[in-house]
């Protein structure tokens, strides 16, 4: 059924925006004459935007921050989401947005709404306007998800800036690789073959290579980006993740850097959602649904059973040592003996905060060893398959 986009007014003189569904325009006009608006504007909804504008996560932030003071400042939740569609330059997130709008003024609760976009909304973000809808203190609510959108944007910029260089150098050595396969390696053995000269072995080897991307080139493409596209598809499953996770914990360095990433996520909801008047049992809830890493949410999904049961959460941490170290357990143990739940919890964040920004900035040195001796045993072995030819060559010219 098609939408129609709307203008109207009031009897009490209020403007009021938003979408209705119809099968046509009559239909649209007496649904909303129906509901005693005179309508100033009605045409066909616009068509929705492409995945590919897709807000990104500073948009939420923003819409987030916005939203917060427009609230404190007596602003009707359904006006202040008209008047930040009106302000974003993101066209996706604009009719989103309308959309959002139009469920409000159409009796839809804002968490039930935000609900329906799961790709821009999580569960983590629903879970707390839904706890700042029950209490009534949505403006506090909207300050804690901002505070914790901005810390994720910090922490992914710190991550994309210390992979920066080792993908660069990556990409270009790569890059190399290509060209020489490309254009090199086919000129040099064609000089052999022409002549009747016995080719070296290391070079058959790289020659078979260099035929086979110039041959089949588009093939192996499409191949690799379908691969490449059938992995993230996999990874976004349950199956997936554990799969992926359990490799990641095989290796050294990476795996205690995730580790704490994830210890972390759970730290600053844990914080947000106590400071927030939220239960510890329903916080917990919401942090189950939105950790988003599958051996963390059976860790957590037994921890609440036992918290139901009249367990202590420290008691709890304790069955899961090579989730949650060991000073995260002990200091839950005394705040929950303290009664300090919160101010622990933020205590330990800031910890973890600064322990994982000291591993993302040395991440890029301890990558950039073994990177080098990849990339040179590569690059060594390809530099071989020329220099040892134009030695044969050389060796061929002189006793010619």
């Amino acid at each position: 059924m098609p939408k129609f986009q709307f203008k109207a007014y009031t009897q009490e003189g209020i403007l009021k925006e938003g979408l209705v569904d119809a099968k046509d325009k009559e239909e649209a006009l007496k649904l909303l004459q129906s509901q005693n608006l005179f309508v100033t504007f009605l045409k066909t909804q616009t068509r929705r935007p492409l995945f590919w504008q897709k807000p990104k996560l500073k948009d939420i932030y923003l819409f987030t921050r916005q939203l917060s003071y427009l609230l404190k400042a007596k602003t009707s939740l359904d006006d202040s989401i008209r008047a930040l569609s009106e302000t974003t330059g993101n066209y996706y997130f604009k009719y989103v947005l309308i959309e959002i709008y139009n469920d409000l003024i159409g009796g839809l609760k804002f968490s039930e709404s935000l609900n329906k976009f799961p790709d821009l909304f999580n569960s983590y973000y629903v879970g707390l306007i839904k706890v700042g809808e029950s209490i009534g203190s949505l403006d506090e609510v909207l300050v804690y998800l901002s505070e914790h959108i901005e810390n994720q944007i910090k922490f992914r910029s710190r991550a994309i800036q210390a992979l920066t260089y080792p993908m660069i150098v990556l990409v270009l050595s790569l890059g190399v690789m290509v060209i020489l396969f490309y254009m090199v390696i086919p000129q040099i053995t064609k000089i052999f073959i022409e002549n009747n000269i016995p080719i070296p072995k290391i070079t058959r080897i790289f020659q078979a290579i260099s035929d086979g991307m110039v041959k089949y080139g588009f093939f192996l493409l499409v191949i690799f980006i379908f691969f490449v596209y059938y992995l993230f598809e996999y990874f976004k499953t349950r199956e997936g993740k554990v799969f992926i996770f359990k490799i990641i914990e095989n290796i050294p360095v990476i795996s205690d850097l995730i580790k704490n990433i994830f210890v972390m996520q759970f730290l600053e909801s844990f914080y947000y959602l106590l400071t927030g008047g939220v239960s510890i049992l329903e916080s917990l809830e919401i942090i189950r649904d939105s950790i988003g890493h599958p051996l963390y949410e059976s860790a957590i999904d037994q921890i609440i059973e036992d918290v139901r049961k009249g367990k202590t959460v420290g008691d709890s941490l304790e069955m899961f040592p090579n989730l949650f170290p060991k000073i995260v357990v002990e200091s839950f143990k005394t705040s929950e003996k303290t009664g300090k739940t919160t101010e622990v919890a933020f205590t330990i964040l800031k910890f973890f905060d600064e322990t994982t920004q000291a591993q993302l900035g040395s991440i890029g040195e301890i990558i950039q060893p073994f990177l080098i001796i990849l990339l040179g045993a590569g690059l060594g072995m390809l530099e071989a398959s020329l220099l040892i030819p134009l030695l044969s060559l050389t060796k061929y010219v002189q006793n010619f």
